[in-house]
């Protein structure tokens, strides 16, 4: 019987409480804890992305207000429509072949109508009709 009386004594039944009492906050704890690790990570994501989204937003404005500049304007209408200003010299070079280069449309930063076709100018043929004008035309 003084076995059993230890083991119940005072002081074991108070540290088996404690011990309890430790358990039973700690779970709830950790669980918040890591909640609140896993929210703080998100933040920090969350921040990184928007500081990513306000630096791409800075380029595009910078890019926008160029574009929108005389600078810009000008450019491109020497290089893509020819122009040029009063009392200025155009010089065009030509290729080896005998024409002048030409500017590609997807050189262009806008996407510019084409020109009207002239009514006396010849018709665009297909694939078939000018395979069909090789092999049977004169």
């Amino acid at each position: 019987m003084s076995f059993f009386k230890t083991i119940f004594s005072r002081q074991f039944l108070l540290t088996l409480v404690l011990i309890f009492l430790l358990v039973l906050f700690a779970v709830p704890l950790t669980k918040n804890w890591r909640q609140k690790r896993s929210i703080d990570k998100e933040v920090k994501d969350m921040q990184q992305q928007v500081a990513d989204l306000e630096h791409k937003n800075s380029s595009l404005k910078q890019v926008l207000d160029y574009m929108q500049s005389d600078q810009f304007v000008e450019k491109e209408a020497r290089t893509k429509l020819n122009y040029k200003k009063t009392g200025e010299e155009v010089a065009i070079i030509e290729s080896r072949d005998g024409t002048s280069p030409t500017v590609s449309p997807s050189d262009s930063v806008f996407d510019l109508p084409e020109e009207p076709k002239a009514p006396g100018s010849p018709k665009l043929l297909g694939n078939f009709s000018k395979w069909l004008d090789y092999f049977f035309k004169k």
